[in-house]
This record gives C-alpha cells, structure tokens and sequence, in this order.
C-alpha cells in the first residue's frame, strides 16, 4: 500500500510544482517585460519617447496639432534626420496620435483619424507635453519592435534567471515534499502492517510511537482495538476452560452415580435418585446462565419494561428471603425511602438481580451478621438500589473482576462459597438493559455493599 501511495502523493506534488512554475514564469514574464517597457517609456529611453518630444516641439511651435498628419507622412523617412538614428530601429509599428481630448489627429497609416480610442490605450501610450501640460498621446500599437536588441536580450536574460530560479525553488520543494510525504506514509505503511499482523491471528502486533497528529490519534485507537481484541481473545479461552470446568462436575457425579448403580456399587434409592436429580437442576441453571449471557451480548435479551412500584418489588424480594435469614440468625431489614417513585422497569429482571445480590449476601454474612436493603434517590431521575452486609468482605484486588463471569474469590474454585460465578455477570447485563449502573464497595473484614442504579 504504502509505495503506491508514496508514488501517487509524489506524482501530485511534482504536477502542483510544475503548473505553480509554469504560472509563475508567465505572469513574471509578463509583468516584467510591461515594466520594463513602461520604465524605457518613463525613462525616455525608447524611440516613442523621442518622437514625443519632437512633436511637442512640433505643437509648440504652431499652437496645435494642423498639419501634423503630413509630419506623419514624413516620419517613416525622415526620422533617422531628426535624431532618431543613435543605433535605435526605425519604428515600422502602426502608430497613432491623440489629441488632448483622446481623438485621434494624425496616423502612420491615415485610419482611424477622427475616432476616440479608449482609456485603456491612452494610458499604454507616451504623453506629448508642452510646458507641463499634455497636449496629446503617442500610441504604439504593437509592443516588440519597440524595444532594440541590446534591450530585449536584457528581457531575455531576466527570463532565464526567472525559469532558473523556478526550477531551483520546484527542485526543493520537491525534496521537502518529498520528506513530508514520507513521514505521512511512513506511519501509514505501520499501520497497515500491524493490521496485517492481526488478521493473520497476531494479537500482539502494535503500532510502535504513534505521533501526535491525526494519523497517530487513529494508530493509537488501532492500539485500543486491538488491546481490545486481545483482552476479548483471552476472555473467550478462559470462558471456554471455566465452562468446561463448571460443565464436567456435575457432569462427573452423574456419570459416577449412574455407573455405581449399574455396576450395583451403589443402590438405587430415592435418595440417590433425588442427588442425580439435584445435579441436572444444577447443570440446567448452569445452562439458562449461560443462554442468559450470550442473549445478553448479543443484545437479544427481553426486557418487558413498565412503571413498577419499585420500594414493593424490593420489600417483598426481601419477604422471599427472611425464613432463609432466620435460619443462620442473620438480621435482614429493607428501608424504602418514601419518596422513592415508580420506575420504568422489567420486575422480574430486576428481582432477578436483588435476589442475585441478596443471596449472595446471605452466603458471606456470618451468625448474628446483618444484611440492609435499601432503596432512595440518588439524584434527580435516578434510583439507588443497595444491599450491605457485615460479612467477611472482598480483598481489594478482587473488587475489579467480581462482575466478571466464571470469577470467583475462592481460588480453589470450591462450591462451597458459591456458586458458578454467573450471577453478577448476569445481574450487571441486567441492570445495563436498563440503561442503568452496578457496582460494590467494599473493604476486607467490613462487609461489602452492592449497588446498581435505575432511572425513573
């Protein structure tokens, strides 16, 4: 990609050179030449400025111009005679004369007498002067034989140095565009090789000092995408591996019982029935969790929204609870703000989530522990949903990866604090549909609280 880019960027740049050149010399060209000529005219150093002195000399020594169209007539032979010779050309130019008023007296060629020329050709003509006053223009109708060859080999040369002058200037700002292409496709070129790198399955490859411009704002979003890809890479293995591990327990006690019976190690009793029994609910939640989840990444998840009663949806998730409380002589309480309104929301995907938390709590809060639900306002639009206990807490390297699927504090991967991991994976995608947040506080030996927020 990049050399072809390179070529291309290069072939544009060195046109944009040439035309700016060619543009440049025609324009310098000219104006220099016009100069030129006008400086010779001001300066009286061409023959039309000669011959306006001698028809001023011609006006003034008659008062006006009678006449002055046979000293026209004499000018093509007899100018040389009235000090016009000194090396200067014979002007062959047509040539015409105006009067004060800008109508043309007298001609080289007797046409035109009588007519008004306009603005434009009198102020490209030569001024006949008498004591200070003009009396007429002198008019040169066509420019090259007005200038002598000493004189336009001077244009000449003033030419060449422009041309070469333009060539040196084109010849260097090619070289800096050059450069300046290439450190726009050299990035470019890195880019496209990283991406390279990553459709073939490398998720290492970055691209390495993006600059500060544009073009290293998009290699460092490529650099996101594809710390992104990695971390998603990783996540699907390790998901794979923890699905594999959750699948193969209840897997492994089925086929074991079921085996012992067979083989009559074990008798088919009720009890056993009521274990294998026990083991496929928990392979089947295992798997509604898992469909729970990837309906949820997908986006696919149904949420039947509608105004709820939010303080009575906790109240008597909290109600659900109790006897289980009681049991392990936990205090269990629910304070419901009174000004807590109705919200917007799918109940049974909300009650899902209290009673994930909920249960939760119940399992890392200790005898004579306490558990509070509370639901208040958290600002205008918003509800707070929070449940805290008093149990053991979360270590605070823990805290960033307790929503995480398949995570679980109890490196040993037991049962016995807990269940696969899914819950609060699930409860946050939950609580996302909602357009709302979720999120724990916590610190080691103090309990942990866990919140989400809904909008109202």
């Amino acid at each position: 990609m990049s050399p072809r880019l390179l070529t291309r960027l290069l072939a544009a740049f060195g046109v944009v050179i040439l035309v700016v050149i060619a543009i440049v010399f025609i324009i310098a060209n000219q104006t220099t030449t016009n100069e030129f000529r006008a400086y010779m005219f001001r300066g009286g150093m061409l023959p039309s400025s000669q011959f306006a002195r001698e028809l001023a000399t011609y006006y003034a020594g008659r008062g006006n111009w009678q006449g002055v169209d046979d000293y026209f007539a004499q000018s093509e032979t007899g100018m040389g005679n009235r000090g016009m010779g000194r090396g200067m050309p014979m002007m062959s130019a047509p040539i015409l004369l105006a009067d004060a008023s800008g109508v043309i007296v007298a001609s080289r060629d007797g046409a035109g007498i009588g007519q008004r020329v306009s603005s434009a050709q009198l102020a490209q003509g030569v001024a006949v002067e008498v004591n200070g006053q003009a009396v007429g223009t002198v008019i040169f109708q066509a420019s090259s034989p007005m200038l002598d060859q000493t004189q336009q080999e001077f244009l000449a040369r003033v030419n060449v140095s422009i041309l070469i002058a333009g060539i040196a200037a084109g010849v260097i700002a090619f070289i800096l565009g050059f450069i300046l292409v290439f450190q726009i496709t050299a990035p470019l070129d890195a880019l496209a090789r990283a991406a390279e790198k990553i459709a073939r399955g490398d998720l290492t490859a970055r691209v390495a000092k993006p600059s500060g411009d544009e073009i290293g704002q998009v290699s460092r979003a490529f650099n996101a995408m594809a710390d992104s890809l990695a971390q998603s890479e990783t996540a699907r293995r390790n998901m794979i591996a923890d699905i594999a591990h959750e699948l193969r327990n209840p897997l492994g006690v089925l086929r074991g019982q079921l085996e012992g019976m067979i083989d009559g190690v074990f008798p088919t009793t009720p009890d056993q029935l009521a274990s294998l029994h026990e083991e496929t609910l928990l392979l089947a939640r295992l798997v509604e969790d898992l469909r729970e989840l990837a309906l949820a990444d997908a986006g696919q998840l149904q949420i039947n929204r509608a105004p709820s009663d939010l303080g009575a949806l906790i109240e008597k998730t909290v109600a659900t609870f109790a006897p289980q409380a009681r049991v392990k002589e936990i205090a269990m309480r629910a304070d419901i703000a009174r000004d807590l309104p109705r919200a917007n929301i799918d109940e049974q995907r909300i009650e899902q989530v209290l009673r994930n938390l909920i249960g939760n709590a119940l399992r890392h809060t200790p005898a004579n522990g306490a558990i509070a639900v509370r639901g208040e306002i958290a600002r205008a639009g918003l509800a707070r949903v929070s449940v805290a206990d008093t149990g053991e807490g979360i270590a605070a390297e823990d805290l960033p990866n307790v929503f995480d699927r398949f995570y679980r504090g109890d490196k040993s991967r037991s049962r016995a604090g807990g269940g696969a991991g899914l819950g609060l994976a699930i409860a946050r995608q939950l609580v996302r549909a909602h357009d709302g947040a979720i999120g724990v506080e916590s610190e080691p030996g103090r309990g942990a609280t866990f919140w989400f927020t809904l909008p109202v």
